[in-house]
């Protein structure tokens, strides 16, 4: 979820966790407020921060772009050797704004992201000295729950070399 509220002297941005949005923030002198509030700008970037809402969440900010959900399926199918989606070394797998998978504590346990269900296949994970290497095989099928209908474009452009999208009709 990435939605932004207008007051008369700030801009607040309420988002999911993306690793990119504190450095993007940080940019416009964004500041972290707290998981209940989110994140502060002043109101000339307003422009700004619902660009970095289309750049990593797909959506515009407003509520109304997460008003129209439905569920999505997504098959791996990672062609694009340069720059790997579905394999990532220490770092958790997003894709379309949502955490697909992690590690999770010192155990470095393998974790699925809010809303996420794999129906075919598996995530793994090998993990050696303190470092992991993450990965989701060719051929598996997941399902992202509530994803935005406004952000399908956004997918799209996600998953190109990486996969392929359908909406779930069940």
């Amino acid at each position: 979820m990435a939605v932004i509220t207008v007051s008369g002297d700030r801009i607040t941005l309420k988002a999911d966790f993306h690793p990119e949005l504190s450095t993007q923030a940080g940019r416009y002198r964004g500041r972290f407020l707290g998981k209940e509030i989110g994140w502060s700008f002043l109101p000339e970037h307003e422009q700004t921060v619902r660009q970095i809402c289309q750049t990593l969440y797909g959506v515009d900010g407003t509520p109304a772009a997460w008003n129209d959900c439905c569920t999505v399926q997504v098959e791996v199918d990672e062609q694009d050797i340069r720059a790997p989606l579905w394999r990532q070394f220490n770092a958790g797998i997003y894709l379309g704004g949502r955490h697909v998978v992690g590690v999770f504590g010192p155990r470095q346990a393998v974790r699925t992201g809010r809303g996420i269900k794999f129906l075919r296949g598996q995530p793994h994970c090998a993990t050696r000295i303190g470092a992991y290497h993450m990965e989701v095989p060719t051929g598996s099928l997941l399902e992202i729950r509530k994803y935005p209908r406004a952000a399908l474009e956004f997918l799209t452009r996600c998953l190109d070399g990486h996969g392929s999208w359908s909406v779930d009709a069940g």
